[in-house]
């Protein structure tokens, strides 16, 4: 069915079980940029771009109602999505607005947390570097997006940022000193190196646990058994970028793109 209208677009969205829905003007994002990390440096034509995300239990309630929801794993939930991206551009493409999906894999470096917070899904933690929720905190994932060419829907309002929302101001850090190999330095720098080196020894396994400690959002984490908002980044994306297990013997240029920061 072809889509002409944003308010479709939503709709649509929502009508498959993703939760978190935002648009944003590629221009402005790009302007805050770094030349590798614009939406620009994936589609040049792209002018607006609509962002796909998944939050909390609210997100995990629907998918269980998905065929292959219940085995709650990342790999399933970004596949799902993704699907849903794709339906999406083609519906797009159908109604005359020409798109590329881009899913957040390989070597695609646009920063996801600020694209999330762009999009009015929350702020990025000046500790952590978590995206983080007004609802539901840090259990929050951004998984797609559709780069329209130009501005087929018109112009694009900037998102305000939720009143007040400043939930690191007064914190007293509990995500930095959980997490085990001091990933994070509190300052909003993060050490994959040491991440993925972590967890490729079998450590964190069951979540991230400066996630788990982060107060905010807490009752939407992810149930005992779910793999829906755990990690930032899966383990197999992080043993390709590092260059762990089978990957060793695989050039950098070939593990799918420079490591993200």
């Amino acid at each position: 069915m072809p889509l002409h209208s944003l308010a479709e677009a939503r709709a649509f969205v929502v009508a498959a079980g993703v939760n978190l829905f935002g648009v944003v003007d590629c221009a402005r994002f790009d302007a805050a940029e770094t030349r590798e990390r614009r939406l620009g440096a994936c589609s040049p034509r792209s002018g607006t771009a609509l962002v796909l995300a998944t939050g909390g239990r609210a997100f995990a309630r629907q998918w269980r109602r998905w065929p292959g929801g219940p085995a709650h794993t990342a790999s399933t939930v970004a596949a799902y999505v993704t699907s849903v991206a794709e339906d999406l551009g083609r519906a797009l493409h159908e109604g005359g607005v020409h798109n590329r999906v881009l899913t957040f894999a390989g070597g695609v470096r646009v920063h996801s947390g600020r694209l999330g917070e762009a999009a009015g899904f929350g702020v990025v933690s000046p500790v952590s570097g978590l995206l983080l929720h007004p609802e539901f905190g840090p259990w929050v994932r951004i998984r797609a997006a559709v780069l329209c060419d130009g501005k087929p829907f018109g112009e694009v309002a900037d998102v305000p940022q939720a009143e007040g929302f400043q939930p690191c101001c007064r914190c007293a850090k509990p995500c930095v000193s959980a997490c085990p190999v001091s990933v994070h330095d509190g300052l909003g720098n993060h050490d994959l190196h040491r991440c993925g080196s972590h967890r490729a020894v079998g450590g964190c396994d069951t979540g991230c646990a400066s996630r788990a400690a982060c107060p905010l959002g807490s009752e939407h984490r992810d149930l005992d058994g779910e793999d829906v908002h755990r990690h930032t980044y899966e383990l197999v994306s992080l043993q390709r970028w590092l260059g762990h297990g089978v990957w060793r013997v695989v050039p950098p240029a070939w593990r799918g793109g420079p490591l993200p920061s």
